[in-house]
Order: structure tokens, then sequence, then C-alpha cells
């Protein structure tokens, strides 16, 4: 008996050693980042005897098997899950390859809506966000039916990514200055990415909520401190903090936040979250609806106002009503129904009208109808589709060709 609990009080040590070294380490000064904790870190006394007192009962009365790995396991878990905070978690390395791969795949879905309007929703901020969102603007930019000038960027239910992508985009929207600052427990203020010179102009409208947390409320929150986005929604979850895995000498992880982010202005938003500028709630069924990716553009309050917060007002969407259009311009055909996901996985918009679909609902207009330049070539003066005309379109080919002008 006695040989057993000298066992036990050695990895018990072993383990509140470990524990105790994690919270008390410095702290990184940039995202999500891996740290071991070394061999010459000095030992530090836990002096929590009444753990020592629950071992004892427990080892001189338990009648089942006790797994010294389970057991131990838990006391780590236990530890971190008594702080009350629900970002840090104790992780077992397996557990550690599970959250890491539920940061794959995340990625953009976006919308040409027609009218100048382009919406973005961001699934999460990962390695292959940027890709994701220059592929967005290109298409954008080129649009057959109408060029985006305005975007809509869709932070809603966003929890997720890394704070170096969040920054690689704001240095794409933002003009010269620093982006991103972090302050430590000891409030020491660090800059920790900067923007240069050259930014792309667009009006944008931030949407969020209540679950948009971690970098997603830093990248809404720095483009409004710069004047750059209006944020529509509800008050954010007040989650600005960085969040640093730190490897133990096991090869299990403690995620541990240890450096509030803070935007231009000194502001941070932990605790407090991002107000938005226009405050817009979605009624509770609405609420269901774009939890499960089943709301419809057309009726998600959130996404109208700030449609209209960007000066357009008779944007008409997939599943209005007759009577909603009638109102409108009725210039149907300027809205785009092709949804395009830079993820081929990607099966759903949430917030959208259904499934995604590679069919253009709208009337399909010939992509050089307004082309002066490609009908002159195609006219007979050495145009290399000779048999364009005949293919698409009705015309009286003697005429033409009397024509010296055509």
């Amino acid at each position: 008996m006695m040989r057993k609990k000298t066992t036990f009080g050695f990895a018990l040590t072993c383990v509140l050693v470990a524990a105790a070294i994690a919270f008390t380490i410095g702290y990184l000064v940039s995202g999500n980042k891996v740290k071991k904790i070394t061999e010459t870190a000095e030992p530090v006394s836990t002096g929590y005897s009444q753990v020592d007192e629950v071992a004892e009962v427990v080892r001189q009365n338990y009648l089942g098997t006790i797994n010294e790995a389970d057991l131990v396991t838990g006391m780590c878990k236990g530890y971190v899950e008594g702080l009350g905070d629900g970002a840090v978690k104790y992780l077992t390395a397996a557990e550690y390859d599970e959250y890491n791969k539920g940061m794959i795949g995340e990625t953009i879905i976006y919308k040409n809506f027609g009218k100048g309007i382009g919406y973005m929703q961001f699934l999460g901020f990962t390695d292959s966000t940027k890709q994701s969102f220059s592929n967005a603007l290109n298409d954008f930019s080129k649009a057959s039916i109408t060029k985006v000038s305005m975007l809509v960027f869709d932070l809603r239910n966003c929890s997720t990514g890394d704070i170096e992508t969040v920054a690689q985009l704001l240095d794409m929207l933002l003009p010269e200055g620093e982006t991103i600052a972090g302050v430590n427990k000891m409030g020491e203020r660090t800059t920790l990415y900067t923007s240069d010179q050259s930014e792309i102009d667009y009006d944008i409208a931030v949407l969020v909520n209540g679950k948009t947390s971690g970098v997603a409320e830093i990248f809404a929150s720095t483009l409004s401190a710069y004047g750059k986005a209006l944020i529509i929604g509800t008050t954010t979850a007040g989650d600005c903090a960085q969040t640093e895995a730190i490897q133990l000498k096991n090869g299990d992880y403690v995620l541990i936040p240890n450096l509030y982010y803070v935007t231009k202005g000194q502001q941070t938003y932990s605790a407090t979250g991002v107000v938005p500028s226009i405050a817009v709630d979605l009624s509770a069924a609405d609420q269901k609806a774009f939890d499960t990716a089943t709301l419809d553009l057309a009726k998600d309050t959130q996404f109208l106002e700030a449609v209209k917060a960007l000066g357009v007002n008779d944007i008409i969407l997939p599943g209005s009503t007759d009577t909603d259009s009638d109102k409108n311009s009725g210039d149907k055909d300027k809205s785009s129904d092709k949804d395009k996901s830079s993820d081929s996985d990607s099966d759903s918009l949430s917030g959208a009208s259904g499934t995604t679909s590679d069919e253009n609902t709208s009337e399909i207009l010939d992509p050089h109808w307004d082309d002066d330049e490609y009908w002159n070539d195609q006219g007979g003066n050495g145009g290399e589709d000779e048999n364009y005309y005949d293919e698409n379109y009705d015309y009286d080919a003697e005429y033409y060709d009397e024509e010296e002008e055509w």
C-alpha cells in the first residue's frame, strides 16, 4: 500500500509541476503556435494538500482498478477545468490532432448578387482563406453581369482560424499602419502585424452575431477602427485573445489564452464584444434557420440591412415574393444566382436559399452581347469563329455581306 502511495504522489507532483509551468511560461507574439516545455524548467511546488488527501482516500477505499495513465490525464483536465474558462483546454496528443483537423478545409463561400453587391461568408480563417478571398475578388471584378463595388462580409457564427491569415487579409484591405497588437497579463504592448500602403477600395459591411468570436472579431473590429466598414448584427462573443498550444513533455497539450489582441486605438474587445454600428436581431426562428444553413437571404433581415447600409434598396434576391419584386426596379436579370465556393466540399450556403448550384437560373445573356470589338471581328474581318452568327443568331446574311461598314 505504501509503495502505491509513493508512486501516486510522484505522478501527481509531475503533473502539477507541468501544469504550473504551462500557466507561468512567457507568450509568443504570433497566432496559435506550439511551444514545448524545456527540460531546464524549474520545478514549482503546488502546495495542494487537499489533492493529496483525496488521493489517499481513493487509494485506500476504491474497489475498482485504477488506470494510472487515465487518472493522471483526468487530473490534468480537472486542473484546467477548475479555472472555469472554456478557452483553456487540456488535450491529449490524439485530441490535439483532432482539434487541428477541425481547422482544415474551412474557407469562403461567395456570391455576386448584382447591383454591385458581392457577398462572402467566412467559415473560418485558415491557410487557404487568402487564396479563396483573392479568387472571390477576381471573379467579382470580371463579372459579366455587373462588377462588384460593395462587399458584405458574413462573419456570423465564425469562431475559428489563425491570426496570421486575418492579418494578411487586413493588409490587402487597409492603408499603411498597425493592424493588430497584443497586450500580455503584465500590460506590456507589442505590435504584431502592420499593413503596407496598398489597399483595395471597397465599401464594406460586416455581419456579426453572438457566435462571432476570436480572430473573426479582430477582423471585424479592425476594419471598423480604420473606418473601412460598418458592422451590422448583434454584439460578438468577446473572445479576443491569442490561444497558444503548449506541448508538455508527455506529448499532450495545454491550450491557453495568454495575450489580448488589440486593434487600432488600443481597443480590446475581450469580455465586452464588438458592438455593431447598426443593431439588428434575427427572430428565434430565423436564427435557427441560419444555424442550420436554411435561412433564405431574401428573408435575412441582417443581410438586407447590410445591403441597405451600403446604399442599395432595390436588390432582388432569389426567393423574393412578387410583392417585393414590384417594389423594386424590376431588373431581375442583373442578379446572378450562381453560388461559388472555393471549397469543392461546400454544398450549402449558410444564410442562403438552400444548396449551392452550378446552374444560373437568371436569363443567360451572350457573354459578348456588349462587346463591339468582338462583334466587329466576327462580322467577316478575320474573326476566328466565322460560324458564330450562324450557330447562335438568326440574321440576314445577305444584308450583312452588303454592308461595307460592317
